[in-house]
């Protein structure tokens, strides 16, 4: 009978710091022009997603004691017995497929990614046969192709290379490029904390409420959580990264900020079920974790393993083998009579009582367009992930997200923010922010508007209309917007920036960054277009005319999105005014009954703006 742990029953475990699996913390990094040194003429080898991810966790440590990718006695071993050949546990192979037939002349190959980008290089040691099917039916329990973790190794190639590799250890674009940390820098943000204890929770899913009553449990026992989703590829259907994260963030608001550290790990989810669980628990140890938490039916998929197959799994090994203290919880729910998150160990009402949670019962009401009940999941949560799955008349997620957390204004003064209005030509998006504007002056923020047309007379004369130049232009704006904003001006912005990564680098740089996706069709911007400009691009007359030659692509995750089309510009900006609030960057005023009286119908044109500078 497998026995649940309470939080108090390993309050003792292991503290910080605690020893990398294997003893030593692999360090396989090195900088660009050295791999460029030793790949020189050598023969390439393309890695997928998958496996380029998987180089990064063997560079950074987080595979510790690995080097590399596995030669035929390692990968044997792990199959056979969770064990490399010198004894220590390793649950899943780490290889690196090569097409049959491959010839290889010299000691290195450079590694590259599927652009061609050098990612790092491999000393050769070995080429050989893996039997894919017996690795599917050892690691996953079953070879059936149905498995998203069996495909992977299945439709892998036959034959794998294998050597200790050193790789060059990018930043990463994007929101989870800003919270993956190394296991290095992890453990010098918990020295740096001053926690010993610390827990671990792996997750590819947004968190839930079974997920934080879970955390804080933990944290009764422990100083500091690192919340740590994997960012790595997943499998279709799971919820996009980018929109992961800003549901993180939103998440711990709900905690002591000196007490959680999100940090992104950038690996392969693999589906592996307890094999996988226990390959989460070694890699946390790795990062300087003392404890993990063990869900139900953790790194599962679908039916292929029982709820508690991974808890059985873990609690099998020598504790000090493991060297990290698994928190093993039963099952966890909303009881309505209890008025809270309860178990089976502290809640003795029925089960009409409970609602069970999981990652997939929400994913299966974002889908549907119900709204998520807050026993499942924080309103601001919710509100992140409802539009990975919502879309209207093809335009694209309808999202109402939150932005990052804003810094508390100084004073009683009012936060600066950037609200960049992106959306097709004619979409809405000056008006919007025109008519917002005023709203926003009447509110006493000191208000900029930045106006595409306008910044590329000014500001982007001389650039063109490629991509390059059109991402020179948003990096301008970004850059103006971002010192507006720091200085406390709430700067608004109307351009149609086509391309998400330029966005995204926008947001990476600006602290309160509020994106409002002008989602307006292609036909009613072109019935709008008073000067012909789309009948002239559908006629082939303009060329890389967005929309219409040139790609538009929608933001996968804003925090708001207007349809122009079907509703009036005083909704649209009241719409914007309501997100500011639930932001925390905005308040509405009400105005005193004398000026009421006489209140004029609204600010004049050169009331509109004003500059703080």
């Amino acid at each position: 009978m497998l026995k649940r742990v309470h939080a108090s029953d390993t309050a003792p475990g292991f503290e910080a710091p605690s020893l990398p699996h294997g003893g030593r913390l692999v360090d396989r990094r090195l900088e660009l022009d050295e791999a460029m040194d030793i790949a020189g003429a050598a023969p390439s080898i393309g890695l997928s997603g998958a496996e380029a991810a998987d180089l990064r966790a063997l560079a950074t440590g987080a595979y510790s004691p690995l080097t590399g990718f596995m030669g035929s006695a390692e990968h044997e071993a792990c199959v056979d017995t969770m064990r490399l050949p010198d004894g220590h546990l390793w649950p899943i192979p780490v290889c690196l497929g090569v097409p049959e037939g491959t010839r290889f002349r010299g000691d290195h190959v450079a590694l590259r990614d599927a652009k061609g980008r050098l990612l790092g290089v491999m000393e050769l040691h070995e080429v050989f046969r893996r039997d894919r099917t017996h690795e599917a039916e050892r690691v996953f329990g079953t070879s059936d192709p149905a498995h998203p973790g069996v495909a992977r190794v299945l439709d892998a190639p036959a034959m794998a290379v294998a050597g200790p590799v050193r790789a060059v250890v990018a930043p990463l674009d994007g929101l989870a490029g800003r919270y993956a940390l190394t296991p290095a820098e992890t453990r010098a943000e918990f020295a740096a904390r001053g926690w010993r204890r610390i827990v671990g929770f792996q997750t590819r899913n947004p968190v839930h409420r079974a997920h934080e009553y879970l955390q804080r449990v933990a944290l009764e026992i422990c100083d500091g959580l690192l919340l740590h989703p994997l960012v790595g590829p997943t499998k279709e259907g799971d919820v996009p990264v980018e929109v992961r994260m800003r549901a993180y963030q939103a998440a711990i608001r709900h905690f002591p900020t000196d007490r959680v550290l999100l940090a992104a790990l950038v690996a392969p989810m693999r589906y592996a079920g307890p094999r996988e669980a226990l390959l989460h628990a070694l890699v946390r140890k790795n990062h300087g974790c003392t404890h993990f938490i063990v869900g139900r039916d953790q790194a599962g998929v679908g039916s292929y393993y029982g709820p508690f197959d991974a808890q059985r799994l873990i609690a099998s090994l020598p504790p000090d083998e493991l060297g990290i203290t698994p928190l093993m919880f039963d099952k966890v729910f909303h009881c309505a009579a209890c008025g809270g998150m309860a178990s089976v160990k502290t809640c003795p009402h029925p089960e009409r009582e409970r609602v069970t949670l999981s990652g997939t019962k929400v994913r299966a009401l974002l889908r549907s367009g119900e709204l998520v009940p807050p026993e499942l999941v924080r309103p601001e949560v919710a509100d992140v992930l409802r539009g990975a799955y919502q879309r209207r008349n093809g335009d694209g997620p309808v999202v109402r997200a939150p932005a990052r957390a804003p810094a508390p204004p100084a004073g009683t003064g009012h936060p600066g923010f950037v609200v960049w209005f992106t959306g097709l030509s004619g979409a809405g998006k000056s008006t919007v922010a025109r008519a917002l504007a005023a709203r926003l002056v009447e509110r006493g923020h000191p208000v900029e508007l930045l106006d595409g047309d306008e910044v590329r007379t000014n500001l982007s004369r001389g650039l063109g209309f490629s991509r390059e130049d059109r991402d020179a232009n948003i990096a301008r704006i970004g850059y103006v917007a971002g010192k507006l904003a720091s200085h406390g001006v709430s700067v608004l912005v109307a351009a149609i920036s086509p391309y998400r990564a330029a966005r995204d680098q926008v947001r990476a740089m600006v602290d309160r960054f509020v994106e409002v996706h002008v989602a307006t069709s292609l036909a009613t911007c072109a019935d709008r277009d008073v000067k012909g400009l789309y009948a002239k691009a559908l006629a082939g007359q303009i060329p890389r005319f967005t929309g219409v030659s040139d790609p538009y692509e929608p933001p996968l995750a804003p925090e708001l999105v207007l349809h122009t089309d079907g509703e009036p510009v005083s909704s649209s900006v009241e719409q914007v005014l309501r997100c500011l609030e639930r932001l925390g960057l905005s308040a509405a005023v009400r105005p005193e009954p004398a000026r009421r009286a006489t209140a004029s119908a609204g600010p004049g044109p050169a009331d509109r703006r004003r500059s703080a500078t």
